[in-house]
């Protein structure tokens, strides 16, 4: 159970894992479309007015090519050992099902309202000049439950993103500070080209 948890990709990878993982960044198009989230970028979940599913289809394959490509280019920079492309693909694409059980957890409706609630009471509480201070205690009281509504999606992300790591690292068979690094680098710059392609989309 550990390592299909936490390396998953040791038992499966390939074509499998990119079936497999298509079906997931699907399905997690719906559920968002469903429960009016995007996932508008690499790493985000976001609640929205209104969006179309062919969007949210759109911004699901371009986070996951988007991210594939800057580890493809950081990967065949450093390794030395052949690799295959479907495995990188395939890998990346499974790896994003925690987002897949985070829009669920944001669909639930009671969670869901009340994300959007505190959400938006803080956004406009928000002090309007920068040497303005908020200290109210209903202030923070509402930031703490807000974040305490949101560990759990922040946990998935978390996970998503060792698993990610995970794949990376065993497509290239890169260890120590230089799978480290260079996934971060790949990571960030997907997330902020992913971020144009979500408003190119919109």
């Amino acid at each position: 159970m550990k390592t299909w948890l936490f390396r998953p990709f040791d038992r499966i990878a390939g074509g499998p894992a990119l079936a497999l993982g298509l079906v997931v960044i699907v399905i997690t198009a719906v559920v968002a479309w469903q429960a009016g989230m995007v996932t508008d970028g690499v790493l985000d979940l976001h609640f929205v007015e209104h969006t179309r599913l062919s969007k949210l289809l759109a911004m699901g394959f371009a986070n996951w090519l988007l991210l594939a490509a800057a580890l493809l280019i950081a990967g065949h920079w450093l390794t030395a050992t052949r690799y295959r492309l479907v495995d990188l693909l395939g890998t990346q694409a499974l790896a994003r099902w925690p987002m897949l059980a985070g829009a669920g957890y944001m669909s639930i409706p009671a969670v869901g309202r009340e994300t959007e609630r505190l959400t938006i009471k803080l956004m406009e509480a928000m002090p309007s000049e920068p040497h303005q201070v908020v200290a109210s205690m209903e202030y923070l009281l509402d930031a703490l439950w807000l974040t305490l509504i949101s560990l759990p999606v922040l946990a998935l992300i978390v996970w998503m993103v060792w698993l990610m790591y995970h794949g990376y690292a065993l497509v290239f068979n890169l260890r120590g500070w230089r799978a480290v690094v260079s996934f971060i680098i790949a990571l960030v710059a997907a997330e902020i080209v992913s971020k144009f392609a979500a408003y190119w989309i919109v």
